[in-house]
């Protein structure tokens, strides 16, 4: 059974652990998404603007200069044609093949494309003198242009090491933080451009400079301009401060459940260790118990035996003397059994709950001064010594007469049966405002602090097993604490290994 505790608290936390986990690759895989997105979002930004600022292909202008290109281009078109000679200018009809113009009214761009070609074509019909010299100066034209793209190109794919060149700072602010939010990432967060070689940041954005270790350590990056012949240095790199308080968050509920079946476990798991343990105890006390009563019930038994074999010789039964002698044992022995199972009987009786006081007006010192004629017989015959301080002024209370007579006798036949040499007894009263305070004090062998604690259970002894030096059922004390209680008072014991013990009881004047 332990076995299978352990092994079931190992799986839960090994659950526990794989839903952390699985949790926390989630989150990393959705901000490593978000940050490949936005590394490839700016790296098509960084190839528009190419495009846009150095081939001029794509031309942005603002609103207003749109009625000026307009103009332009139809100046342009509605040129005059010059004659012949090399001095004028192709038909507009040649010009609208070899140039072409468009404006985008919607997103404010003109694209202008040219037909080289076209020129080459033209020249043709022109004269011998003119065509070889625009050819020529037409050729020179384009290979520099051609030559100036190659270039520019070229540069292009090599990459520029100008980080700020190709990098807008508060675009990039705006991309990341709105691919986190697409993918449900909504977390406070530091980032920054990395250069791993050299171990410096750029750029970064954190609330704090002790921060950037955070950074530094972070695996959450993607490479910035991946496409670069030339591989740069420059790395986005992102972390969550919140990131641990995030992911248990978002565990909290199966954790949640998870804890509270442990919890359950291990309480049904502990109350049955409890109860095996409880009724290995009654187990044992129920055999102790056994061993007693049958050490305790032998004696008398063989007692009264040995007295009947011999009453039946025929010499003995000529003396009176004898017989009579032997008919008193036997007598002695049977009422020593009869009390014995009283005993049982009463305990039994207390435990059906049907146990009925027979509540009347008690004098508590007249109960003590009769216990101690017993008591005292027995303590004389050790060599002992037993007295009394009766110092109560209201001695008399509410109670069953019988059980509370029973309840002293029982507190000094203790008192006498754990002395183990020459008892020393005292028995003492004193009033309260609610009652009468009965302490019955020894100086025998005392008990340890486990032993105090369970003085009062049934079949409880302190000497247990087969060891006999003391008799009893153990019974005694259970029966005690049972009949104060129904006379609504308190019992406490203070004792000490070796020292003694002192039992004190307290009885209210009135019952209920």
């Amino acid at each position: 059974m332990s076995v299978a505790l352990l092994g079931l608290i190992a799986f839960q936390f090994y659950w526990i652990t794989e839903v952390m986990n699985v949790n926390n690759e989630r989150f990393n895989q959705s901000v490593q998404n978000a940050l490949n997105e936005v590394a490839s979002k700016m790296a098509l930004q960084n190839d528009y603007n190419f495009l846009q600022n150095d081939v001029n292909s794509i031309m942005p202008f603002p609103q207003a200069q749109l009625e000026s290109i307009r103009d332009t281009l139809r100046n342009i078109n509605n040129a005059p044609q010059m004659g012949q000679g090399g001095s004028m200018q192709p038909p507009i009809e040649f010009m609208e093949s070899v140039i072409n113009f468009s404006v985008d009214e919607r997103t404010r761009q003109i694209s202008l494309n040219i037909d080289f070609g076209a020129f080459a074509r033209h020249m043709q019909a022109l004269g011998p003198v003119d065509q070889q010299n625009q050819q020529l100066m037409i050729e020179r034209q384009m290979n520099q242009r051609m030559q100036s793209l190659k270039n520019s190109w070229a540069n292009h794919l090599m990459g520029s090491d100008n980080l700020f060149e190709r990098v807008n700072l508060s675009q990039l602010d705006e991309v990341l933080d709105s691919e986190l939010k697409n993918r449900g990432v909504a977390l406070p967060y530091n980032y920054g451009i990395y250069q791993k070689k050299t171990d410096k940041f750029p750029f970064k954005n954190i609330d704090k400079e002790e921060d950037t270790e955070g950074l530094r350590s972070s695996d959450l990056e993607a490479k910035l301009f991946p496409m670069d012949i030339i591989e740069k240095d420059f790395y986005i790199t992102i972390d969550f401060p919140n990131k641990r308080n995030y992911i248990f968050k978002q565990a909290l509920m199966p954790l949640s459940a998870s804890g509270l079946l442990m919890l359950i476990v291990i309480g049904c798991f502990g109350y049955a260790v409890k109860v095996i343990l409880q009724q290995k105890r009654i187990s044992d006390i129920k055999n102790d118990f056994i061993n007693n009563m049958t050490h305790e019930f032998k004696t008398p038994i063989a007692t009264v035996s040995l007295a009947t074999e011999a009453l039946q010789d025929h010499d003995i039964r000529k003396n009176d003397g004898i017989v009579d002698r032997y008919v008193g044992v036997i007598r002695d022995e049977n009422k020593r059994l009869g009390l014995q199972v009283e005993k049982v009987l009463q305990i039994a009786s207390l435990d059906k709950k049907d146990f009925k006081l027979k509540i009347e007006q008690t004098e508590i010192h007249d109960i003590i001064q009769k216990a101690l004629v017993n008591a005292r017989l027995s303590v004389e015959k050790r060599q002992g010594s037993i007295s009394s301080q009766l110092l109560a002024n209201q001695t008399m209370v509410e109670g069953d007469k019988v059980h509370l007579t029973n309840i002293v006798n029982n507190l000094l036949d203790n008192a006498i049966k754990y002395s183990s040499d020459a008892p020393e007894i005292n028995i003492r009263t004193e009033n309260i405002s609610t009652g009468i305070i009965i302490k019955v004090s020894d100086k025998g062998i005392g008990m340890a602090k486990e032993a105090i604690e369970k003085i009062f259970d049934k079949f409880y002894r302190v000497s247990t097993g087969n060891v006999h030096d003391v008799k009893g059922f153990g019974l005694g004390l259970s029966y005690v604490k049972k009949v104060v209680d129904m006379h609504e008072g308190d019992i406490s014991v203070k004792s000490e290994l070796g020292k003694g013990s002192t039992f004190k009881i307290y009885l209210p004047f009135t019952h209920g």
